[in-house]
């Protein structure tokens, strides 16, 4: 009976393993940490852009979960700027900046906005609409277990 239930957990890991289920543990860094690391992406990607840009902030966490299903929070962020002298080149630069920073990068085109989209491996979000009248940045932080 015991080999039974050994063979038949080990069944179970083996197939956990080979269906790409892992353990996404938060990096080691306090909370305020993470969040700081997460404002200060949209601090240097608006400096990236260029121009002047309006903060606009929750600073209320918003609900998560990490695989596994542990309880945890993020932390949102939203910020509106003018628009950049060149839609193409600001997109570009930011493009770079995040595959440099070894972010995950999508472009894609919305009609007249451009899109880029950075994912981290920390699991924060960052994604910026750059468009002939404005620009946008908002995202969220890694989730961090509560």
């Amino acid at each position: 009976m015991r080999r039974r239930t050994v063979t038949s957990l080990a069944a179970v890991l083996v197939a956990v393993g080979l269906a790409g289920c892992a353990v996404q543990s938060s990096t080691p860094v306090t909370d305020l940490e993470a969040r700081e690391r997460f404002l200060a992406v949209l601090d240097e990607t608006q400096g990236v852009v260029g121009g002047s840009w309006q903060t606009m902030d929750d600073p209320t966490p918003r609900e998560c979960v990490i695989p596994l299903w542990v309880a945890g929070e993020r932390y949102p962020a939203l910020r509106v700027g003018e628009a950049p002298a060149s839609v193409g080149a600001a997109a570009d630069r930011v493009e770079a900046a995040w595959a440099e920073a070894g972010m995950r990068v999508t472009r894609t085109a919305i009609g007249d906005v451009v899109e880029v989209r950075g994912e981290s491996a920390e699991g924060e979000v960052v994604v910026l609409r750059v468009s002939e009248s404005a620009s946008t940045l908002l995202g969220e932080s890694e989730c961090r277990p509560l």
